[in-house]
């Protein structure tokens, strides 16, 4: 059940992948501002305290939930950081890699999960494949390495709220392990109305003349944006289920299905709508990414063998 759930978000979180990279190219250029509005709407869901919520008695859990969703935010401010220094092919599977890498060893230490022998081999697989995407074979070492940097933090930020996330489902079932460490998601997009650009969104208005293209703009951009939100929660969303239901660093190695998923995706919007979105794939790319999602694929039958 929870590797179909695991596929299911993958497929969406492709999806939005890819869209997060329009943003930051087309619509937004800030990845603060993408954060504040990734964040904010999470305040909403302060309406649902009321309504079966198991909250803990001991002080420290609160702690575990404020680490779990700050870790989240600034998860995504990295990897925000990076899309706009790299290609979304490249960067996103060097995060699939690297956060379940951290992952297999924080639930060993916080969480006692010990992986079987096939599941161990499936992750490791999983994350090689992953690895083997993100390795860009055109840029210079520089040019790469500054956007790796920001990769790799993300996937353990990503991987630190992840495992906290897995103990409050453990503790406190999924529904009330899910809004109280996605709750602070939105506390942290509060606090972003201390930065000078996010609070420009408030700003005064643009010259008349202006105006007009300015809010047609805005319009097609804020459209973006939300309609990327709402997949990224219905993603975010499955994945938090699939790892409440099974092993959270499975769930997290099987990632490398989404980024094969997404290189597919790249690859047809280049060739069919470049004007969208345009990466260019060489002959060694093309091998590479073979080979990866052929690594990829292996991982995923590792998983089904008991």
């Amino acid at each position: 059940m929870w590797i179909f759930v695991a596929l299911v978000a993958d497929t969406v979180l492709a999806a939005v992948g890819i869209i997060d990279k329009l943003i930051l190219t087309k619509s937004i250029s800030k990845p603060i501002i993408f954060v504040f509005y990734s964040t904010i709407f999470s305040l909403g869901l302060l309406f649902l305290f009321p309504f079966g919520i198991k909250f803990p008695q001991v002080w420290s859990d609160y702690a575990i939930f404020a680490v779990s969703g700050f870790c989240f935010a600034l998860a995504l401010w990295t990897m925000y950081i990076g899309l706009q220094k790299s290609e979304v092919s490249h960067l996103g599977p060097l995060i699939g890699a690297t956060m379940p890498f951290f992952i297999l060893f924080l639930s060993r230490i916080f969480l006692a999960e010990k992986l079987g022998t096939y599941g161990l081999l499936a992750a490791v697989v999983l994350m090689i494949g992953s690895l083997i995407i993100s390795f860009d074979l055109r840029q210079s070492k520089y040019g790469w390495y500054g956007a790796m940097g920001w990769g790799v933090l993300a996937g353990f930020l990503f991987a630190v709220s992840h495992v906290t996330a897995k103990y409050s489902y453990d503790v406190y079932g999924f529904y009330s392990g899910f809004v109280l460490t996605k709750f602070p998601l939105g506390i942290f997009g509060l606090a972003l109305l201390f930065s000078p650009a996010v609070r420009s969104l408030f700003g005064k208005k643009p010259a008349p003349e202006q105006s007009a293209d300015k809010t047609t703009a805005n319009k097609k951009g804020a459209y973006l944006v939300i309609g990327n939100m709402a997949l990224g929660v219905i993603g975010t969303t499955l994945v938090q289920y699939a790892a409440a239901l099974g092993s959270v660093s499975l769930v997290n190695a099987l990632a490398g299905a989404q980024y094969a998923l997404l290189i597919v995706f790249v690859a047809l919007i280049s060739k069919f709508f470049p004007k969208i979105l345009k990466e260019t794939f060489t002959k060694k790319e093309i091998i590479q990414k073979t080979t990866a999602v052929a690594v990829i694929s292996l991982g995923l039958v590792l998983l089904f063998i008991k």
